[in-house]
């Protein structure tokens, strides 16, 4: 009986120590590539040698259930750090997950990021800035970001926020006339403006440098530019190598990886 309870005494150490130096990540797509280079940066210092992160990002519906390890189809299971990309994704990430272990006492702002209009390579249509949009009559093929019941994204409406910056409801009634597409969400957003080739897509900077290649990004004139935050929050029993990794990105350390995706303080 006594060598029975030592063996799974034994059995329980080793699945805990496997996991050990671990730290699982997740977010939203679009800021992720950002993460995932700071995450490598992190990972290559020499204290840092034993410390494996993972970067899971995409929908919510995709990995919530990994992230409250309630799925055994996961790969990585359980959130350590969650990153929200706007203060209402943080709101209703903090909600659904108060239950395992996160609250808005371990949210961190940590960067910014202003919306931008997304144009094909070489914009083609010469578009100069958030009021030709508005204004000019050639510009007619126009997507946003929206969202419904089952999806969560940062660029709800910021369309709306951006037309109506100068009071003027006629700015937004001639601007939703041009939208052909609202997306449920950036990546959907982003099939759809490269797939039938439209004019302008309202979305974050970090799409252009992910995507470089093949679109260019015009930026949006002060007296109408908004800004969103990208922020992260720790579970709250998280290991001392999550500590010190939700630390580096609070400090600024990695300021020179998120800059190259416009994210900035």
């Amino acid at each position: 009986m006594v060598s029975r309870i030592l063996m799974t005494a034994l059995i329980a150490t080793v699945s805990l120590s496997s996991y050990a130096g671990t730290i699982n990540v997740y977010g939203a797509g679009g800021p992720h590539h950002a993460f995932e280079e700071a995450a490598a940066a992190f990972m290559s210092l020499d204290e840092n040698r034993d410390v494996k992160i993972n970067i899971i990002y995409g929908p919510l519906k995709k990995w919530e259930e990994c992230a409250k390890s309630i799925s055994t189809d996961c790969q990585q299971k359980g959130a350590d750090i969650l990153w929200g990309t706007s203060e209402h994704v943080t709101f209703t990430l903090m909600e659904q997950f108060k239950d395992y272990g996160f609250n808005n006492k371990s949210t961190s702002a940590i960067y910014l990021r202003p919306a931008v209009i997304i144009v094909q390579k070489g914009n083609p249509n010469k578009i100069e800035s958030f009021s030709d949009l508005i204004n000019r009559d050639d510009i007619n093929k126009v997507v946003v970001n929206n969202q419904t019941l089952n999806t969560l994204t940062s660029g709800t409406g910021i369309w709306e926020d951006i037309a109506g910056r100068e009071g003027k409801l006629d700015d937004i009634q001639k601007f939703r006339k041009k939208i052909i597409y609202q997306g449920q969400g950036s990546g959907d957003a982003f099939k759809y403006f490269d797939k039938t080739y439209a004019d302008a897509w309202i979305s974050w900077p970090e799409w252009y440098a992910s995507h470089s290649q093949k679109i260019d990004v015009v930026n949006i004139e002060p007296s109408r530019r908004i800004y969103r935050a990208i922020t992260i929050t720790k579970r709250n029993d998280v290991s001392e190598e999550t500590n010190r990794f939700y630390e580096y990105l609070i400090s600024g350390k990695a300021n020179k990886i998120f800059e190259k995706y416009y994210l900035i303080r």
